[in-house]
C-alpha cells in the first residue's frame, strides 16, 4: 500500500512553527541542524510535517512545498510513469539528503517525493536512516487530507491512482474536485480558477491547505487562542482568519473548499489549515 508520508513547508522559523503544531496537534517533535539554520519536523503517528530552511537558489516562496509518498515498488512507479505519463520525469535526490530518495512531477508539476523501503543503490543512494520508517500509530488529532489546487485535476487524480496506487474516493457531483487516498490520507486535487481569488492576492496552481481532524474543534481553537497569546502578533506563529478584510475573504475561500471544517487559520509561513470535529 502506497504511504503520504510527509509534507513539506519552506519556513522562516522551522523550530518555531514546529513546535506550535506538535503542541496543538499533539505531536512528536524533532529538529536538526542544517547548513542555514535549523529543519524541524512535527509527527502525528503517520505523517511528518516538515518544517525547511530558505536555502540559497530556492526558487519557491516561503510556504508550502512539496509532499512525500512512500511506495512498495519504485521501479513499478517509474514503468507507469513512463508509459502513461510522457510528459512527466523524475529525478535521484541529493545524497546529503535524510529522505527523499528520488523526487517526481505530476503532470502539472507539483513536485512529489518517492521513497521506498530498501531502495537499491542504483536507483538511489539515499539511505532513509529510518525517519518515516517506525511504526505507525492512531490518535485524535491527526491530518486528514493535504488540499492541491491544480489546473487538471482530473488527469492527476489518475496519475496519482496510477503511479502511486493511490484509490480513488467518491466525487461531489458539481465540485470539480477529485481525492485519492492511501487508506488513511486523502489527497485532494482541487480545480485552479483565477477568479477563485476575487478580492485576494492570486496564488498559483499549487499546494493549498491541510485539513486536521480533531476530537473537538472548540477546544483545539480555544488552545490555539491561548498559544497565539503569548506572541506580538508580528511574531505570533499562527494567524486567525478573522480581522482583516482579506483575511476574511481568504477563510471564506478555505471554508467553500472544505465545507465540513469548522476553524480556518494560516500559519506565519502563509500555510492554510482547517480544523474538522
Amino acid at each position: 500500500m502506497p504511504k503520504l508520508n510527509h509534507i513539506a513547508s519552506i519556513s522562516l522559523d522551522p523550530i518555531a512553527v514546529g513546535k506550535f503544531y506538535a503542541t496543538i496537534f499533539h505531536m512528536s517533535f524533532d529538529y536538526r541542524s542544517s547548513r542555514l539554520g535549523y529543519a524541524a519536523t512535527a509527527r502525528e503517528g503517520y505523517v511528518g510535517l516538515n518544517f525547511n530552511p530558505i536555502m540559497p537558489g530556492r526558487p519557491g516562496p516561503i510556504g508550502l512545498d512539496h509532499f512525500g509518498i512512500e511506495v512498495e515498488d519504485i521501479e513499478d512507479s517509474f514503468a507507469t510513469a513512463e508509459r502513461d505519463y510522457p510528459e512527466v520525469e523524475w529525478v535521484k535526490r541529493s545524497g546529503s539528503r535524510p529522505y527523499a530518495q528520488v523526487g517526481i512531477h505530476d503532470p502539472d508539476g507539483q513536485v512529489v517525493d518517492i521513497n521506498q523501503k530498501n531502495m537499491k543503490e542504483s536507483i538511489s543512494e539515499v539511505k532513509t536512516k529510518g525517519l518515516y520508517l517506525e511504526g505507525d500509530h492512531t490518535q485524535d488529532r491527526y491530518v486528514e487530507y493535504l488540499a492541491l489546487r491544480t489546473l487538471n485535476p482530473e488527469r492527476c487524480a489518475a496519475f496519482y491512482r496510477d503511479v502511486f496506487k493511490m484509490t480513488p474516493l467518491n466525487r461531489n457531483d458539481g465540485d470539480g474536485s477529485y481525492s485519492v487516498t492511501d487508506g488513511r490520507v486523502a489527497l485532494r486535487l482541487i480545480p485552479w480558477k483565477i477568479d477563485d481569488f476575487a478580492g485576494l492576492d492570486v496564488n498559483r496552481p499549487m499546494l493549498d491547505h491541510i485539513g486536521f481532524r480533531v476530537e473537538d474543534a472548540d477546544r483545539v481553537h480555544r488552545e490555539i487562542l491561548d498559544y497565539v497569546g503569548r506572541f506580538p502578533p508580528s511574531a505570533s506563529p499562527c494567524w486567525l482568519l478573522d480581522k482583516r478584510e482579506e483575511d476574511i475573504r481568504k477563510a471564506a475561500l478555505l471554508k467553500k473548499t472544505a465545507p465540513f471544517s469548522k476553524y480556518q487559520y494560516c500559519d506565519i509561513n502563509g500555510v492554510c489549515f482547517v480544523t474538522a470535529d
